[in-house]
C-alpha cells in the first residue's frame, strides 16, 4: 500500500502535470514555488524515478511521468464516477412536494424533465394543493406557497414575486373593445379565483389589482368564481370571460397565443411564490437538492419573462 506521504505529494505532482508549471502549480494549491519543487523532488526520490525533465523555462515529463499521469487521470476520473453515483444514491429514496395548483400546471410540469435529468434515480410525488402544509404530521419534503413571506417556524426563500394583469381570449378582447380600454373591463364577465391566497375572499385579488391600477370602482362581486386558478385561466381561453392572471403562470399561455393582456396594467402583487421545508430538513441532501433547483428554474424563469413582457405587443383601443 501506497504511504500516506506519498498520497499526499500526488496531488501536488497532478496538478504540475497538468499545467506543467511549478509555479501555476502553486498557485492552485496556495502554496510557494518552492514548496511543490520540494515536494515534487521528495516525490521522486520516494518513487525512485525522475517524473519530470526540468530545462531553464520549461518542465517536461519523463516517459515515467507520462504514464504515472495516465494512471491518475483514470483513478480520478473514476474516483470522480463514483462519487457522482454516491451521490446519486442519496437521492434514491421518494421525495414529496406540496404546490399551488396553478403552480404545478402552469410551471412546474414542464420543468420536471430537468430534475429528472439530473437526479434520475430521484422520485417525486408531486401533490396539488391549496391549503398550507403541516409538515409535522403530512408526508410532505418541500412545498411551495403563493403567499406573504412570513412563515415563521420554517425554511423559506423566496423564489420570484408576482405581477397581476387582465387576461382573455383575442376575440374576448376584440369583441369587448378591451384593447388599452380599461373602462371596457364594466361590461365584461370576470372569472374569480376563490382564494388567491391565505385568508381572502371571492373578490379580493381584483379589488386589489383595480385599486391599485387605478381603475376604481369596478363592480367586481360578478362574474364566475373557481378554486383554482388554472381553471379560471381555462375559462378565459374559452372566450367566457377575463380572469386576472398572475404574469409568471400565464406567461406560456399568452406566448401561444391562448391568452392575451389586452390593457397593459400590471400591479405588482403583495404576494411571492416560497419554497419551504422544515428547518430541521434543510440540510437533508434529496431536499437541499431540490431547493437549490427549484430556485435556479426560478431565476432562469425570470430572465425570460422579463423579455416576453417587453415584447408585448397592445393593439390600439
Amino acid at each position: 500500500m501506497l504511504s500516506s506521504a506519498i498520497l499526499s505529494s500526488m496531488h501536488c505532482f497532478a496538478s504540475a502535470a497538468r499545467h506543467m508549471s511549478f509555479t501555476k502549480a502553486a498557485e492552485e494549491l496556495h502554496l510557494t514555488q518552492s514548496a511543490v519543487s520540494h515536494r515534487i523532488k521528495k516525490l521522486e526520490e520516494q518513487l525512485g524515478f525522475k517524473l519530470f525533465l526540468r530545462f531553464n523555462r520549461r518542465l517536461q515529463l519523463t516517459e515515467q511521468g507520462q504514464g504515472l499521469m495516465a494512471v491518475l487521470d483514470q483513478s480520478l476520473g473514476g474516483l470522480e464516477s463514483a462519487i457522482r453515483d454516491i451521490r446519486q444514491q442519496e437521492f434514491t429514496s421518494t421525495l414529496s412536494m406540496a404546490v399551488p395548483h396553478s403552480f404545478a400546471r402552469c410551471w412546474l410540469s414542464e420543468r420536471l424533465g430537468d430534475l429528472h435529468r439530473r437526479y434520475p434515480k430521484m422520485t417525486l410525488q408531486v401533490r396539488a394543493q391549496s391549503r398550507s402544509t403541516d409538515f409535522q404530521h403530512e408526508p410532505v419534503d418541500v412545498a411551495v406557497y403563493y403567499d406573504r413571506p412570513d412563515r415563521s417556524g420554517l425554511h423559506q426563500h423566496v423564489l420570484f414575486g408576482e405581477m397581476l394583469v387582465p387576461v382573455c381570449s383575442k376575440d374576448y378582447a376584440d369583441e369587448h373593445n378591451l384593447w388599452q380600454n380599461p373602462d371596457g373591463l364594466a361590461e365584461c364577465l370576470l372569472l374569480h379565483d376563490e382564494t388567491a391566497w391565505q385568508g381572502t375572499g371571492f373578490y379580493t385579488e381584483w379589488q386589489y389589482w383595480a385599486e391599485r391600477a387605478g381603475i376604481d370602482p369596478l363592480a367586481v362581486t360578478r362574474g364566475f368564481v373557481f378554486n383554482r386558478a388554472d381553471l379560471a385561466y381555462r375559462a378565459a381561453m374559452s372566450g367566457q370571460g377575463v380572469a386576472l392572471g398572475r404574469w409568471r403562470m400565464v406567461a406560456p399561455s399568452v406566448r401561444s397565443g391562448a391568452l392575451v393582456v389586452p390593457i397593459d396594467a400590471f400591479v405588482e402583487a403583495e404576494q411571492c411564490y416560497l419554497a419551504v421545508c422544515h428547518p430541521d430538513r434543510q440540510e437533508v441532501p434529496a431536499i437541499k437538492a431540490v431547493l437549490e433547483w427549484l430556485d435556479e428554474m426560478a431565476h432562469h424563469h425570470l430572465e425570460k419573462l422579463a423579455q416576453e413582457r417587453e415584447a408585448l405587443a397592445f393593439e390600439p383601443a
